[in-house]
């Protein structure tokens, strides 16, 4: 658990870590939920690669053009009829993930502030798409940790 009165540079670097921790845990135990035909396993490769998806968008309006609101990306609103499979999914999702990480890892405390409203989540900074981020790993984790064998 995070305390409270983190200063925003130690908020940002328990994010980074959280996120860069996540991802390798998550990577390992989706692709063996796969490998064991898990139920929901491809629905939260998924899940991952969307999130992922719609963070860095969100992230490359915010930090690298100047914008008045977030626009929406074709996954909030849009079924995309032809998705990659699970296997490319989840390879995409870790790709992301690492450029994500260098991304945020080289922002500063200015631009972890910058923020512009989104039609559906309100106020949106680099901070909550970060947390948001992290959120959505601890319920993937959650469920695949449901679904898996303990080893």
């Amino acid at each position: 658990m995070m305390d409270s009165g983190m200063d925003s540079s130690g908020s940002q670097r328990w994010l980074l870590k959280a996120l860069r921790e996540a991802s390798g845990e998550l990577h390992t135990l989706l692709m063996q939920a796969l490998h064991d035909d898990s139920p929901q396993a491809e629905q939260l490769v998924e899940q991952a690669w969307r999130s992922e998806h719609i963070a860095a968008w969100q992230l490359g309006h915010l930090l690298f053009r100047e914008v008045d609101e977030i626009p929406l990306h074709d996954f909030e609103w849009l079924e995309q009829a032809r998705l990659p499979d699970c296997y490319q999914q989840l390879q995409e999702f870790i790709q992301i993930r690492e450029q994500l990480s260098s991304v945020l890892a080289m922002s500063s405390e200015y631009e972890w502030r910058r923020s512009a409203p989104h039609r559906f989540q309100g106020m949106r900074n680099v901070e909550s798409i970060a947390r948001d981020l992290h959120r959505s790993d601890l319920e993937i984790l959650n469920n695949l940790r449901a679904q898996l064998p303990l080893q």
